[in-house]
């Protein structure tokens, strides 16, 4: 109760804390609650479990019980499993019960009931606890009929549902069905646990906080995650801003840096200098060492004014003569302190290529000739550079004067005048010629066609363009080649219309179909399938890479570490060799000590180590500094051409172009006719960013589309308003273009600078693209890339992103740039007291405890200096033929490690066209198989199992081959997981026997020749119906299995038993009866001699005598043949004290078997005739042991045997 008295809601839990420090997630009372949801109740006659009606006087058998139906309400009772379910009894965990919910029938849809009256929690029944949740539990859910008057019993049962199960907290439901004569109901039901607990028993607490004590979230597990910016077990430790010195710079909050006393800077990684120190520096605060070339207590005397500031001109030599102090050497015809004055400054002639020289009081000055600019007149002028050549002309400068190369419409001295085509009489047979601006039009006689009238339209002569075939039929019909339409085939087919190309690829129609221009990183006929990738390698310092599913890891050399082991490995301690070389301690020497390049130079360059400390360094190419760390700008000679664009790379820039304008540089301009854009005959003329089409057989329009108007959709360009005039049309473009079709941009888009971040805008007009430095994204390079979403950090780390890159926050026991190096703790839990696992060396390459890494279809796995991988036959891999790839992708390698893409005769084409596949080569032939395992072999053992693909071949790619869809199975996680233990080899062929379908014979190599084909075939199988990246696998329609199913052989042992347990058997029951027939004859005879003897006073003795060991007869000489210890038959144990008790006994035994009465002597027993009752059991039972017809006083067997215990019999 709180202070008021008022009792806790159900589910509160009130929490009291002790200390200002947080708890880490701990067990206390759980809470949560168990939900079943009623989804439809079934009960069309209305009627209860005992066959009554509901509501009604007369039985339901009796017929329909009316229109008035049951008042349906639920009573559901929660307790623990049972195994033998009882009805009665209190409910352990909880019980809940409804109102009235329904009548007969009801439903209930998405926790909604159809019909009237709906609402959120219909049909919904929660049972609450605050306890363990124990997982297993029985439930029972009993519908009951309420108010019915013509029973005794105010509820009435309807339906009893029980069911036991296990449940786990968590959204997903289990579907309960139940079905019975009478009635049927369907609920679902699951368990949660309530807000702050988890775990799968809901006694797990954890609530997220954000304050002093902690800043922190809670996973699905119930665990702390810290918030970004924060670390440390109680997640109170701020990560300051990247780059922030350790030792000088601290933060209270996440990316600050506060620095310390003495020093500065945004990452507290500077001294502060002594005050007053102009031109020094310092290692230590406080201090103020001075600059080259400068001296004096702080700093501030120039030891070098000539070098520094240059005073002397026009040639004069400057000599230092005291700090801040100088003295200038004119030469002849200059003085004054800095040789400014000119005394005779045109005596040397310093005006170049007749310019003429006039002294000033300054010195002199050139008045230069036409064509030359300058101080001295030694610049030609660019006469170009304003771009005087009109109508697409190109300018040549030259000395003094420009000339323009023009096309052929066009001559003059700046491309503006109009040439007269007509002039040279170019219409054959033509009313007439008529001069257009940029060409000419022929007005042909009837029956004549063509540019120049040169087509007779009834012959076949001419008329079919691009390969076609004419045939005169009525007049003449052009059969056209593939990929060509139109009367005279002059319109090419777009086969680019229907975007066949996939992954951002650029479709470019052929003759014949066309062509995909992929990006990076894509292939394929469709760009349908993804680079490996490591081509081209991302890894630095000649790290080989090896591919992962999605990623790539870098095995990195010794002196190196990071993603792409670009960051240098300086582990302490360490020693200073030289100024470009450290020693550092391994294991993996037998001197104990590497040494590495200290990298002063960073990753681009490298040190040369020079006297008395100092250094140098050779920076790769494209990079430029004293320490190699900036990036030449290849863009500052402007080498891209017509208004390019240049982005600068590495060593290398990229030139995005203008429209009308393509090449490296931008400069081929665009033949805007190669795709045949007229229409009807006409004859197009290529221009700057456009073109112009000849209409013949008085066709018009910009496309010579239309005999009716010049303008169409397609005439202007941008949105420009299309005006027919006369023979030809004009376009009204809107704001920002201009040209005949509106296609030049007169303003950039980007003069705005929309692009952020230091990304590059390239565009015109309306429109605009940003090209973004690495780290950023989006349409203006406003996005920071999430380095973290491909998870590069290990297993267990967190990930915290930066700008163009990310850190790796480690937990105890890892370390590295991305938490891959494992060490074990020590005592004290610190990590620099640790021992570190060992790491692997494999093919000369040292991998890390726990990397991963794939050798072509196999996964390898370092484990504490031990190499474990797969076993799976991989095969020569496919690959593209380099002369089958684009010419800018013509050197890259698709084959790994070096190898070469080699042509191969013995590949199968399962999807033409596949000239364009080939094999990767190998440094040593292929080992060759010898197994019976084959596709199409029909050969099964217990090892060898057949899968049989099938395809829907319109969804296969084109260009695949039998071989990629091996390559395929080979490389599937599933198939490396089964070669784990054994090798696996996987064979594939063409079905002989179904179509469109490859067969698949797989073998697992076993020294046992077990039923490992069997598993390995159900694997691979399970693996294919789930959904894959692969385009060759999601094709696959049926998938057929065949394999070898038979008993394992008994061998030869159960036959040998069977036949020696049954010679035993006869040579039992022949011992039996002839030790029995023998036992019967020699009491014959005692009999027949005792008759003859008188003894009375043995009499009484006799009679006892016979009376006792009749029974014992076959015991008796059971006692005689077997041991004591060894016999179980009845009796024994009295035979056992009989001995215990002495010999006198025994003779007294003895003497009663030969004083036996003669048959109806008094007090006798009379005996059966046969003689083989010594018991009250007939022979039949005593001897049927195999149909176990044995007393019961009998059924104990001997351990010792069979035949001991037949001997009892």
């Amino acid at each position: 109760p709180d202070a008021a008295g008022r009792a806790s809601p159900p589910g509160l839990v009130w929490s009291w804390w002790l200390s200002d420090a947080p708890c880490p997630p701990q067990v206390s009372l759980s809470t949560g609650y168990f939900e079943l949801q009623l989804l439809s109740v079934e009960n069309p006659r209305g009627q209860l479990l005992n066959g009554d009606c509901c509501d009604a006087e007369r039985s339901a058998a009796d017929g329909d019980c009316g229109a008035d139906e049951c008042d349906t309400y639920f009573r559901v009772c929660l307790k623990e499993f049972q195994t033998e379910v009882t009805t009665t009894g209190p409910c352990t965990y909880g019980s809940e019960t409804t109102k009235v919910i329904g009548g007969n029938t009801f439903h209930f849809k998405s926790g909604q009931k159809t019909g009237q009256n709906r609402n959120n929690d219909a049909g919904k029944i929660v049972i609450p606890f605050q306890f363990s949740w124990p997982r297993s539990y029985t439930v029972i859910v009993e519908a009951w009929d309420k108010d019915n008057g013509t029973h005794s019993n105010e509820e009435l049962l309807i339906e009893r549902s029980i069911y036991k199960g296990t449940s786990y907290p968590g959204e997903d439901k289990q579907t309960v069905e139940y079905k019975s004569l009478s009635a049927n109901m369907e609920y679902t039901i699951r368990v949660r646990c309530d807000d702050h607990y988890y775990g799968s028993k809901c006694n797990k607490v954890c609530r997220p906080r954000d304050d002093y004590f902690g800043h922190y979230v809670c996973d699905q597990q119930g665990n702390w995650e810290c918030m970004e910016g924060w670390t440390g077990t109680d997640c109170k430790t701020a990560i300051c801003k990247q780059g922030c010195s350790p030792l000088h710079g601290t933060c209270n909050v996440p990316g600050e840096c506060k620095c310390n006393y003495g020093w500065q800077g945004p990452l507290c990684d500077a001294c502060l200098p002594y005050p007053g120190c102009v031109h020094g520096t310092c290692n230590e605060p406080w201090l103020c060492e001075c600059e080259k070339n400068w001296g004096g207590l702080l700093c501030d005397k120039d030891l070098n004014y000539c070098g520094t500031n240059r005073p002397c001109k026009n040639g004069g030599t400057c000599m230092n003569t005291e700090p801040d102090e100088y003295n200038c050497a004119c030469p002849d015809g200059y003085s004054g302190k800095n040789c400014e004055i000119a005394e005779h400054a045109c005596v040397s002639n310093p005006c170049a290529n007749g310019g003429t020289c006039h002294e000033v009081p300054a010195g002199f000055e050139c008045h230069c000739p036409a064509g030359w600019s300058g101080p001295t007149c030694a610049q030609d002028t660019d006469e170009c550079a304003s771009s005087p050549c009109a109508q697409g002309g190109t300018c040549i400068d030259m000395e003094n004067g420009f000339e323009c190369l023009c096309p052929p419409q066009w001559t003059g001295k700046t491309c503006q005048i109009d040439v007269n085509e007509c002039a040279g009489k170019p219409c054959l047979n033509a009313y007439s010629c008529k001069n257009l601006i940029g060409g000419y039009h022929c007005a042909c006689f009837r029956g004549w066609v063509g540019q120049n009238c040169d087509v007779n339209m009834n012959s076949c002569h001419g008329q079919c363009q691009n390969g076609g075939t004419c045939k005169v039929r009525e007049g003449y019909q052009c059969v056209c080649q593939p990929g060509f339409v139109g009367r005279h085939c002059e319109v090419q087919r777009n086969r680019c219309s229907s975007s066949p190309c996939r992954n951002g690829g650029r479709c470019h129609a052929l003759l014949d179909g066309f062509m995909c221009e992929c990006l990076q990183g894509f292939t394929g006929t469709t760009c349908e399938v993804q680079n490996d990738p490591c081509s081209p390698s991302p890894c630095h310092n000649k790290a080989p890479c090896h591919s992962l599913k999605g990623d790539f890891y870098c095995s990195c050399p010794d002196d190196y570490e990071g993603k792409t082991c670009s960051d240098v490995f300086l582990p302490a301690p360490h020693k200073v060799i030289d100024s470009c070389t450290v020693a550092v301690a391994t294991n993996d020497t037998q001197r104990r000590v590497w040494h590495i390049s200290s990298n002063v130079c960073g990753p681009h360059g490298r040190c040369i180590s020079l006297p008395a400390g100092n250094f140098s360094c050779s920076c790769e190419p494209g990079f430029t500094g004293t320490y190699c760390h900036e990036n030449i700008n290849d863009c500052a000679s402007s080498p891209c051409k017509n208004g390019g664009t240049c982005i600068d790379g590495i060593n290398s820039f990229q030139c995005f172009c203008p429209d009308g304008w393509e090449g490296s540089l931008c400069d081929m301009d665009v033949n805007e006719c190669s795709r045949n854009p007229c229409q009807n005959g006409g004859q197009c003329v290529d221009l700057l960013n456009d073109f112009y089409c000849n209409c013949v057989d008085n066709w018009k329009g910009k496309t010579c589309h239309s005999r009716e108007s010049q303008c169409d959709s397609s005439t202007c360009s941008n949105g420009g308003t299309c005006y027919d005039h006369g023979d030809a049309f004009l376009c009204s473009c809107p704001s920002g273009w201009g040209g005949s079709t509106c296609n030049t941009a007169k303003n950039s888009s980007c003069d705005s600078g929309p692009c952020e971040n230091g990304g590059t805008c390239v565009g015109g007009g309306d429109a605009f693209t940003c090209i973004c430095k690495d780290g950023w994204e989006g349409a203006t390079c406003a996005r920071n890339i999430d380095e973290c979403q491909s998870s590069p950090c290990a297993e267990g780390s967190t990930c915290i992103d930066e700008i163009n890159g990310f850190r790796c926050v480690c937990p105890p026991g890892h370390a590295g740039p991305r938490c891959l190096d494992s060490y074990g703790a020590s005592s004290s839990g610190s990590p620099s007291e640790g021992i570190f696992l060992h790491s692997c060396r494999h093919a000369g390459l040292q991998f890390p405890h726990g990397s991963r890494w794939e050798e072509e279809c196999n996964t390898c796995q370092c484990a504490n200096g031990n190499v474990r991988c797969s076993k799976v036959r991989c095969g020569r891999r496919p690959c593209i033929l380099p002369k089958a790839l684009p010419p800018a992708d013509a050197g890259a390698a698709s084959c790994p490690g070096g190898h070469e893409c080699v042509e191969h005769q013995f590949l199968t084409c399962f999807s033409p066209p596949c000239h364009q596949w080939g094999v990767c080569s190998t440094p040593d032939p292929p080992t060759p198989l010898h197994t019976q395992c084959e596709p199409n072999s029909g050969y099964l053992d217990n090892s060898c199992a057949h899968i049989t693909l099938i395809f829907k071949k319109d969804k296969v790619p084109q260009g695949t081959t039998v071989e990629n869809i091996c390559s395929e199975l080979r490389y599937l996680p599933v198939t490396r997981t089964l070669a784990e233990e054994r090798a696996l080899l996987i064979l594939c062929d063409l079905s002989y026997s179904t179509s469109d379908a490859v067969e698949v014979a797989m073998e697992p190599f076993s020294p046992k020749r077990d039923f490992i084909g069997r598993f390995a075939a159900g694997a691979i199988t399970s693996a294919l119906s789930k959904r894959h990246n692969s385009t060759v696998m999601l094709a696959v329609v049926e998938v057929k299995v065949e394999m070898l199913v038979e008993c394992p052989p008994v061998g030869y042992l159960v036959p040998v038993l069977c036949v020696v347990f049954s010679v035993l058997w006869i040579f039992c029951i022949v011992v039996c009866v002839w030790w029995t027939r023998k036992r019967k004859k020699e009491r014959e005879r005692a009999a027949r001699s005792e008759e003859t003897t008188v003894n009375n006073q043995l009499e009484p003795l006799r009679s006892n005598a016979l009376k006792d060991n009749r029974g014992k007869d076959i015991q008796y000489e059971c006692k005689k043949l077997i041991g004591p210890s060894d016999r179980a038959c009845d009796g024994a144990e009295g035979d056992e004290e009989a001995e215990a008790e002495g010999a006198p006994e025994e003779d007294e035994a003895a003497g009663a078997l030969k004083l036996a009465p003669p048959p109806g002597a008094p007090g006798a027993r009379s005996r059966p005739s046969a003689g083989l009752q010594a018991s009250s059991a007939p022979l039949s039972d005593l001897l049927s042991v195999s149909g176990r017809k044995v007393p019961s006083a009998r059924r104990r067997l001997a351990s010792s045997g069979l035949l001991q215990t037949l001997c009892c019999f």
